[in-house]
């Protein structure tokens, strides 16, 4: 097992990248399985992923792995009026930087992995361990408000060995150390002064966090089972910036969710699931946060203020012919966002709300199986003003739309021993 994290520790490091927001930062779900079903998992146990989302599923899946990626791909883009530069755009608006002028981030597509390990030890024990890709935002504006360009950059990539125990025949506990790893860098406004939100580049900074999840499913029959998932807030590391005169320590810790779900199968062929779930933002990314432990007299602090959000899954499965199952789904959470804050929700752009995903699991024997997933989030838009003087925040501009659309797709293979 020690042997196992170890390379699982190095995929993270190798694979995770940046990826922009779906649930507020956060990934819709973790592997093809999921994805293809808008997500769930702590209801129905889909696959060994389930070590993520509700441990205690993974006593039903005797031993398996499970290897995936995925390619997630944003659209973002923003447009202002009343920018400093005061340049009015041509019509249609089309140049860079010009007041009114739509600007699209050049960020390309991300890779999202996710590997699960899970088997029995035990008539009751189970255990196993996997890496995902669990949340990331940033875009590269080639300008921003203030002609500068603008670069943001977060991710955060987990490994979480888990165990479940079998209480009786209806009751099974599930318990995961998150062992997260982040990287966050950002560029920004460098070619204003500190009194108008200029900021000096903040390079690439690695951060090392810790939390739990622990997790209750139910087998209320043979065709319903209900199941609760609390992830604590994930603690790091304050990220630590080397800036002119000094460092910059930031604290930046993942928020805390707590989850429920429930699984219905009607029929031998059709399986059907639903999640709901509630992430605690505001604890992290809140008023006046993240928040400096540290900084320079020049730098200029967050304030995101998001809020709570409430994300509701739903997903089917259908065996439309022996080996074949396809499976369909969908995903909502509101925006977070405080629409009174203009330049982080630009550089920050976490707008999408409704995701639809499709997918497929083609068993070729008995033990392995092919799956593919595609998501879609149509684009979403946020349309708001600045909500304080220039001196907070360096926000001069009278109103703004930010915009994104999200593609990804994953491919996988699962085998079952």
């Amino acid at each position: 097992m020690r042997k196992l994290a170890a390379v699982l520790a190095a995929l993270a490091a190798a694979y995770a990248a940046p990826a922009a927001a779906t649930n507020g930062m956060r990934m819709v779900g973790f592997g093809p399985v999921q994805n293809s079903m808008g997500g769930v998992g702590v209801g129905a146990t889909l696959d060994a992923s389930s070590i993520a989302t509700n441990p205690a599923g993974i006593a039903d899946l005797g031993q398996r792995l499970d290897l995936a990626v995925g390619y997630f791909k944003p659209t973002v883009s923003y447009s202002a009026t009343g920018t400093p530069t005061g340049a009015p755009a041509p019509n249609p608006p089309s140049m860079i930087g010009a007041d009114g002028a739509s600007v699209s981030s050049d960020r390309g597509g991300s890779p999202i992995p996710a590997v699960a390990y899970v088997r029995p030890i035990g008539e009751r024990l189970s255990a196993g361990v996997g890496v995902f890709a669990v949340s990331g935002m940033g875009v590269d504006y080639p300008t921003n408000l203030y002609l500068s360009s603008s670069l943001t950059s977060y991710l955060n990539a987990r490994i979480a060995p888990g165990v479940a125990y079998r209480l009786s025949d209806v009751f099974t506990l599930g318990v995961t150390a998150n062992l997260a790893m982040a990287q966050m860098e950002y560029d920004v406004a460098g070619n204003l002064p500190p009194t108008m939100g200029g900021q000096v580049k903040h390079s690439t900074a690695t951060s090392f966090g810790a939390g739990f999840t622990v997790g209750l499913k139910a087998k209320v029959s043979e065709q319903l089972s209900l199941g609760a998932a609390y992830e604590s807030k994930t603690w790091f590391q304050d990220f630590s910036f080397d800036v002119p005169g000094g460092t910059d320590k930031l604290t930046f810790d993942q928020p805390m969710q707590a989850t429920i779900g429930a699984s219905f199968r009607p029929t031998e062929i059709l399986l059907l699931a639903a999640d709901v779930g509630w992430i605690n933002w505001s604890d992290t990314m809140g008023k006046s946060l993240p928040r400096y432990s540290q900084s320079q007299p020049t730098t200029m602090p967050f304030d995101m203020n998001w809020s709570d959000q409430w994300v509701f899954k739903v997903g089917a499965q259908i065996t439309a012919m022996k080996g074949l199952d396809v499976r369909l789904g969908y995903d909502y959470g509101k925006m977070p966002l405080d629409k009174t804050r203009a330049f982080e929700n630009i550089v920050f752009p976490a707008v999408s709300e409704h995701h639809f995903t499709l997918g497929a699991g083609w068993a070729m024997n008995d033990q392995f199986t092919l799956q593919v997933t595609g998501m879609y989030s149509p684009e979403a838009k946020l349309t708001g003003s600045n909500g304080g003087p220039p001196q907070n925040g360096g926000q001069m501009i009278a109103s703004y739309t930010a915009k994104m659309s999200q593609l990804q797709f994953d491919v996988g293979a699962s085998y079952r021993f």
